[in-house]
């Protein structure tokens, strides 16, 4: 009982936090409140680069220009919802470009970069950013894009989101302080430490089971550290795998047969599974995790809701698109219209949310407390089904 009138507590905190954290911004916005064109009359040009093909990505795009349409920025959307449902950037920024969307700023249609695109040549694009002067602001997802683009020779505006933690990446200095003028990014340093927490006082569990790639990169966004800091605390084990996060199409199967044989000797060795962000694609989840369920061993997802629906136990999820996209609206905004991309504000903590699937549950014979159930967002009936 104890354990679950902790985490309804901490849920309780991080919602009204939140909300009090996204009416200040409000409140705060009156110096920056009025869109305006480029003081020529002509439009503001901004780019997109991503550092892969990823759900967080597109998802917080979305966001992104719904936050903008808030604040007056946008004024015609007609349509964008449909292009939204696909889940796929390229498909949302093309969408974008070719449309009349504001009279205030656009969406360059040859400005879409991908860092695993077979084109992409990183040399051009900070040429670009550095001599062209053809975009004022590029839109950045995740850690390697917002790590190329803030430590390039260019002074181009930039904006970072979806990287886990910007300044154990390298893309900032710290929360307070980007480093550089026209460089800002998104941080929640404490969102993964919230979630493990909350996971652990969920289940009370042993030993662990991870796997994850081996590297310095995937150590931050798989949230390794704030995993072993809290296995030292309460005193449980970590159980852990490497596998080589795939590069190309061709790595994949290969990739799926290291995450599987992983999965398959976690299964008799760990009371728990955290499932890290990585390369894995939903469809795949149910028979990846068919040697935990045999074992009745509760799956917790990292990512986020879309790996409960397909067959993950639970989450906790501490990735709130939706108003991240509205707090790096409002910030994008403040720059056009003059501020230093590195004199805002760079914090956002989002709302903790608890999702959960029934037959897993079910499957696993998780019996989900009362107390918890009062604190449950979505309940998933089905692996891969409705809410």
């Amino acid at each position: 009982m104890k354990k679950i009138i902790v985490l309804s507590t901490m849920l309780i905190f991080c919602l009204l936090t939140a909300f009090l954290f996204i009416g200040t911004i409000r409140a705060d916005s009156s110096e920056y409140d009025q869109p305006k064109a480029k003081p020529d009359g002509s439009k503001w040009r901004i780019a997109y680069c991503e550092s892969e093909n990823f759900i967080t990505y597109p998802n917080t795009l979305i966001a992104l220009v719904y936050g903008l349409e808030e604040l007056g920025w946008i004024n015609n959307l007609d349509g964008f919802d449909q292009v939204a449902d696909s889940g796929e950037s390229k498909l949302i920024w093309d969408w974008l470009s070719t449309r009349d969307v504001s009279p205030y700023i656009e969406f360059e249609n040859d400005a879409a970069y991908n860092l695993r695109d077979p084109d992409f040549n990183q040399e051009d694009l900070v040429d670009r950013l550095k001599n062209k002067n053809d975009i004022d602001l590029v839109v950045v997802m995740g850690a390697a894009a917002g790590n190329l683009l803030s430590n390039a020779d260019h002074d181009t505006n930039i904006f970072v989101f979806a990287a886990s933690n910007a300044v154990r990446s390298g893309i900032i200095n710290s929360a307070d302080d980007s480093g550089k003028d026209n460089v800002w990014a998104h941080i929640d340093e404490q969102r993964f430490v919230r979630q493990t927490r909350a996971c652990y006082d969920i289940v009370r569990f042993e030993k662990v089971g991870m796997v994850y790639e081996d590297s310095d990169a995937a150590r931050v966004y798989s949230a390794v550290n704030e995993m072993e800091c809290l296995a030292e605390e309460k005193g449980f084990e970590i159980v852990r795998y490497y596998v080589k996060e795939p590069v190309s199409p061709e790595e994949y199967p290969s990739y799926y047969q290291e995450v599987q044989a992983a999965y398959n000797k976690l299964a008799g060795q760990v009371d728990a599974v955290y499932v890290t962000i990585a390369s894995l694609e939903s469809e795949k989840l149910p028979e990846l995790f068919h040697p935990l369920y045999d074992q009745k061993i509760p799956i917790f997802s990292q990512l986020g809701n879309i790996e409960v629906e397909n067959g993950a136990l639970i989450t906790v999820s501490v990735m709130d698109e939706v108003n991240i996209g509205r707090f790096g609206a409002d910030n994008i905004g403040r720059c056009l219209l003059g501020a230093k991309p590195r004199d805002l504000e760079q914090t956002f903590q989002s709302a903790t949310k608890i999702s959960i699937n029934a037959e897993v549950a079910e499957l696993i014979g998780f019996k989900l407390p009362f107390e918890l159930a009062m604190v449950v967002d979505d309940v998933y009936k089905t692996i891969g089904g409705d809410e």
